[in-house]
């Protein structure tokens, strides 16, 4: 069975995600396919942020699984619209944040989540709480960057991220860490190996290769979200919205 993975990255800003980022995951039996929002905020840093992502969100879910799309990733750690996705498609919907959370529960007991800016502490409070993973949260720790700005400071963000990485598994006790931010992509192996040099080996879970793989994995163990829990929504009109079904 070949896998058709769409990663549909919930901004407007070009060049933030490409093909380019994930062609190593590709296989013959693994396409991946990407799009971006035509209306929505530049980046996702805020509640406000991500209320204005999801309807375009939404629709470029309906788009790629019309397009032939087996499986869709949000590419945001705030899932932004994943309910409402898996509702408005049968495609399965992975959400990075619910993936990684779950994944590190299960691979570290307790995990931290290591994301840009301290003001999305709350954010990702309460998704843990929604994901049913409170007992599981070790801490949570930010970098002080900018999304937009992490690709301009890439070694200042390398750094600040293995030292978030230490004093969460030194004081926190964290047995996994999530990198929580999809914009850290590739940032996960300079962490692992500065954690193991100083006697951690801690599992540092990088969200985009985790969702698509997981994507892949799911779609080939012939499984989908529930369409029972996420029903599709009934037919009506949708004042102020073009959005095609």
């Amino acid at each position: 069975m070949k896998s058709i993975i769409h990663i549909v990255t919930p901004i407007v800003t070009r060049g933030v995600r490409t093909l380019d980022d994930v062609d190593p995951f590709r296989r013959p039996d693994l396409e991946i396919r990407h799009s971006l929002l035509d209306s929505g905020p530049v980046s996702i840093e805020s509640e406000f942020d991500e209320a204005l992502s999801v309807p375009d969100t939404i629709q470029k879910a309906i788009d790629a699984e019309r397009d032939g799309a087996n499986a869709i990733v949000i590419d945001c750690m705030g899932d932004p619209g994943l309910n409402a996705c898996r509702e408005a498609v049968s495609a399965l919907v992975i959400g990075p944040s619910q993936a990684s959370m779950h994944m590190a529960a299960l691979l570290g007991h307790k995990f931290s989540f290591i994301t840009v800016l301290e003001r999305l502490r709350p954010m990702i409070a309460n998704l843990v709480a929604q994901y049913g993973l409170a007992q599981s949260y070790a801490s949570f720790e930010a970098v002080d960057v900018p999304v937009l700005d992490i690709e301009n400071n890439l070694d200042e963000v390398q750094n600040s991220l293995i030292e978030c990485g230490l004093r969460a598994v030194r004081e926190a006790h964290a047995g996994a860490l999530v990198l929580g931010c999809t914009g850290f992509l590739g940032c996960a192996d300079a962490m692992s190996s500065a954690l193991s040099a100083q006697g951690y080996r801690v599992p540092v879970i990088d969200p985009i290769p985790l969702s698509v793989h997981l994507a892949d994995a799911l779609l080939k163990s012939g499984m989908s979200h529930s369409k029972t829990i996420y029903a599709s929504p009934a037919s009506k009109p949708l004042v102020g919205y073009d959005m095609q079904m």
